[in-house]
């Protein structure tokens, strides 16, 4: 543009510096100055960047995240993202808003709805690095969709953090190498990472608190494959607060903002009535399928709101308000906070409009680490309470229903795996059953082989945390060994396996199979008709019914009833072939036969007197009464009663068998003393 061609204020700031050189920067060379303003409009250029998005510096423009595939899960529309990093302000700022801020700020042409799980792919070209989670859609605006990405694994953030280091490298170096003017400021831009606004909702929140988190924290996977953070609850607050409520000691006042309580938009997408211990079910059921939304419980005038995530626990609140169940008042019951220090906080998130839990952490008065132990202490105090639940109604509202900052903020967003609560609920509940209790709920699966479910593996380690018990798990528990072989080869008591094998099926996570067990009484089956079908036909009734020639009444009758059960042709598996079911009727046949003949005394004596040589009839009587006789000896009676009723069995007349068969039953049956000098002979 000619000089001819400026407007008034252009012709003006050319004057004014013309005037300012001339008088102040005479030494500055003509390119010098040049690159000087080159530098300040390319820092006014950004600066208008950044008030036309709002205020959140960073964000990532469109052309570089595109859409890269629609896919159809569950009924509902995914769309994935794919974002390009490629030129180093780019990746300043993504690092930046991935690592500090947890939350990535996008521009897309058909941005996905709210809350939605989208696919986000993360590449670095340069670093030759390519991460891929899944994310959440938390707000979207005029500015962008802003994407929570909390699904990264340890493994991805360590690959990430190492990238953002090589960066800082790489600035310090260069602000070391290089004098031009403006070098400096431009490193301490980039060293910074681009500014980020706290959302214009104080519930919804993008501050860089992640830096902040420390300590070790397990990561688990929900069937969603979102990761989460998963701190241990603090079991001092659970059990100063069980001791508290129990003692009557509980505090009357309240302390900061009430836990948030939605009243959501439309009616419920589902209503359960509750009885016995369907509320267990229905939290199992929301856990498994991945829910996010609100569940609303009504009794009366009462209730309580959890909200989930993914599955997961993230807040539960009352109506009307109860101090015993909020965070502050169960920190001081278990002396982690005083009461003066509980009131400052309070204070602070009142006049503020935040949570008593961010007061605490911005106040220092306890770590971030801490707190969220704390948290999760109270879920889980709060869940233990809600599983109890007998009455009233329960109210299941999708994530559509309620607003867009429903969510606790992060970094104290706490997630509480429904599973582990419930687990060890059932396993306390099921280790205080009595010995017959106990055989008599294993009874029906002793022969089964239980196996955990492969699809529920994840919510398998969610629930269970004891090493002892996970070996149990991993090692026995696969399907290859019966419930009785469980019992005999866990490392665990009696009661804590039962515990468990019936806590996890309970739980849906493990069933009892019964195929296996199937095969092997068929295979069984098929090998024993086989066996009897070649003897039955040659031997005697006798053989026939496995038992001894010189058996009596009762014994014909046991083994009878015993062969009838095994080779009953309604009870052969309609599987087998024909040749098995023809060999199981022709038994049938001759076992019938068989105790036709020999049921009765007179027709089996008649019997074996045809069978059986004279001499070996007449040997056989004195063999019996030396029998009974070394029974007597060892004091074992039933031993000697059953020898002296095979004598009289061949020989009814034989005097010395009735007379010891007379004294066998008095000293059995009538209790009197088998020694002659008693006086109760």
């Amino acid at each position: 543009m000619s000089q001819s061609k400026w407007s008034s204020d252009e012709q003006a700031l050319f004057d004014a510096l013309h005037s300012l050189m001339s008088e102040h920067f005479a030494e500055v060379t003509p390119s010098s100055a040049r690159a000087i303003f080159d530098e300040v409009l390319a820092r006014r250029e950004r600066s208008a960047a950044q008030e036309s998005s709002g205020g959140w510096t960073g964000r990532i423009e469109k052309g570089v995240v595109s859409p890269v595939a629609s896919t159809h899960q569950g009924g509902r529309v995914r769309a994935d993202v794919e974002i390009v990093a490629e030129s180093d302000d780019l990746i300043d700022s993504l690092l930046h808003q991935i690592l500090e801020v947890g939350a990535v700020l996008v521009q897309l042409e058909h941005p996905p709805g709210l809350n939605e799980i989208v696919q986000v792919k993360l590449s670095f070209p340069r670093a030759h690095l390519e991460v891929e989670a899944r994310a959440r859609v938390v707000h979207q605006s005029a500015r962008g969709t802003a994407i929570e990405v909390s699904g990264l694994s340890r493994e991805d953030r360590v690959a990430l953090q190492a990238i953002a280091d090589d960066r800082r490298r790489e600035i310090e170096e260069q602000a070391a190498d290089e004098s031009a003017p403006g070098v400096h400021d431009s490193f301490q831009d980039h060293h910074s990472g681009p500014a980020v606004q706290v959302a214009d909702d104080p519930m919804r929140s993008f501050a860089p608190y992640g830096s902040r988190r420390s300590g070790v924290k397990r990561t688990m996977q929900t069937t969603g494959r979102r990761r989460f953070d998963m701190p241990d609850p603090d079991m001092d607050v659970v059990r100063s607060t069980q001791h508290s409520l129990e003692s009557g000691l509980v505090t009357r006042e309240f302390y900061g903002p009430a836990p948030p309580w939605f009243e959501p938009d439309g009616d419920p997408d589902r209503v359960e009535e509750l009885a016995g211990e369907r509320v267990l079910d229905i939290l199992l059921q929301l856990s498994a399928s991945g829910f996010t939304g609100a569940v609303t419980h009504r009794h009366g005038k009462e209730g309580r709101q959890l909200l989930f995530e993914s599955g997961y626990i993230v807040e539960i609140s009352s109506q009307p308000r109860t101090p015993g169940s909020e965070l502050g008042p169960m920190l001081q019951a278990a002396n982690r906070i005083t009461k003066r220090q509980l009131a400052m906080a309070a204070a602070h998130a009142d006049e503020l409009g935040t949570t008593l839990a961010r007061s605490l952490m911005e106040l220092d008065i306890l770590d971030p680490e801490r707190i969220r132990h704390a948290i999760s202490g109270r879920l889980t105090f709060l869940l233990r309470e809600f599983c109890e639940e007998r009455e009233g109604s329960l109210q299941v509202f999708d994530a559509s229903s309620l607003p867009a900052d429903f969510l606790p903020q992060p970094p104290l967003r706490v997630h509480v795996a429904v599973e582990r609560i419930i687990y060890d609920r059932l396993v306390r509940g099921l280790s205080q059953c009595s010995a017959r209790e106990r055989e008599q709920t294993m009874a029906p699966e002793l022969d089964t082989y239980p196996e955990v479910l492969v699809q529920e593996r994840d919510r398998l380690e969610r629930a269970v945390s004891a090493a002892s018990q996970i070996r149990l798990v991993d090692k026995v528990l696969n399907g290859r060994r019966r419930l009785r072989e469980v019992l005999t080869e866990s490392a665990l008591p009696p009661a804590e396996t039962f515990a468990v094998v019936f806590a996890l099926h309970r739980m849906g996570l493990l069933h009892f199979d019964r195929s296996l067990h199937q095969t092997v009484v068929r295979e069984r089956l098929r090998e024993n008709v086989t066996v009897k079908y070649l003897s039955v036909h040659k031997a005697s009734y006798f053989e026939v019914l496995n038992v001894h020639w010189s058996s009596y009444s009762e014994v014909i009758e046991k083994a009878y009833h015993e062969l009838q059960a095994q080779f009953d042709p309604q009870r052969v598996p309609a599987e087998l072939e024909e040749e098995v079911h023809q060999r199981v009727r022709e038994i049938n046949e001759r076992v019938e036969a068989a105790y036709a003949a020999l049921a009765k005394r007179p027709t089996r004596h008649g019997y074996r007197t045809r069978i059986m040589p004279e001499y070996k009839l007449a040997h056989a009587v004195p063999l019996f009464l030396k029998q009974s006789e070394l029974a007597e000896r060892r004091g074992q009676w039933a031993e000697a009663r059953d020898a002296v009723r095979r004598v009289l069995e061949i020989d009814p007349e034989n005097a010395e068998g009735q007379r010891r068969l007379k004294r066998y039953e008095q000293i059995i049956d009538q209790g009197i003393s088998p020694d002659p000098a008693d006086t109760n002979q």
